[in-house]
């Protein structure tokens, strides 16, 4: 009996405990100068769009001769592990998060709403969340206010929800290179020596077809696959 009531004791406590002292559902706006900035539900022209721009990363011609030793850069904006994106939410009275699934590390914003990091430029007042890339990879995000962000996970423990699969909403990408990477035909059919530090961007950010591979036509600045756009 007694050992019942010390097991139920100490099950209490580990219950009251709570999560760890550094969780943390969503992370903070990171500190430092940002890079680039990304707008989020922003009207330009008259139109109305949920994310913009579409990819930020180094481009990369593919389309070159036979024999090239290495595929020539081609513009856009290189990103490197540790600098900084700025997520700017436009109408920042509606709920906007920047969230993803599957990248080389988690991203998950708080919600960019009133009060959260209003700032004001130009006339147009917006919320804001700074996010420092700390891994080389593509990083595919949208916001999780918009469609359906796929199978809603609950953990049992802490009660944070997690999402599995994929999610409808309109996404978006920031691709970040190693530093001095090489972009290479062997990086990308993936036969390169071992130890050779490849570029990660490669037919990921594109402005024509020639920035990406032979399967993939370029969408609204992105590399995506012929057949079904993805």
């Amino acid at each position: 009996m007694r050992a019942r009531l010390l097991l139920a004791f100490a099950l209490c406590v580990a219950a009251c405990k709570g999560p760890p002292a550094d969780f943390q559902p969503v992370q903070d706006s990171a500190k430092g100068t940002p890079r680039a900035s990304v707008s989020l539900n922003r009207i330009i022209a008259g139109r109305y769009r949920a994310i913009s721009p579409s990819c930020i990363g180094q481009q990369y011609t593919l389309n070159v001769a036979p024999g090239t030793a290495e595929f020539p850069r081609a513009g856009g904006l290189f990103m490197r592990p540790e600098q900084i994106v700025e997520f700017r939410n436009y109408q920042p009275d509606v709920a906007t998060n920047v969230t993803s699934l599957s990248s080389p590390s988690p991203l998950f914003s708080p919600n960019l709403v009133r009060p959260y990091n209003v700032a004001a430029e130009s006339g147009e007042t917006y919320s804001y969340w700074r996010y420092a890339f700390p891994r080389p990879g593509v990083y595919e995000y949208f916001d999780t206010n918009m469609g359906s962000p796929g199978r809603q996970v609950v953990d049992s423990y802490y009660g944070t929800v997690t999402y599995v699969g994929e999610s409808n909403a309109p996404k978006a990408v920031v691709c970040v290179d190693p530093p001095s990477c090489q972009a290479t035909p062997e990086c990308l059919a993936g036969t390169a020596p071992e130890g050779t530090v490849c570029c990660a961007c490669v037919s990921v950010c594109c402005q024509t077809d020639a920035e990406c591979t032979t399967d993939k036509t370029c969408l609204r600045g992105r590399c995506v696959d012929i057949e079904t756009g993805e």
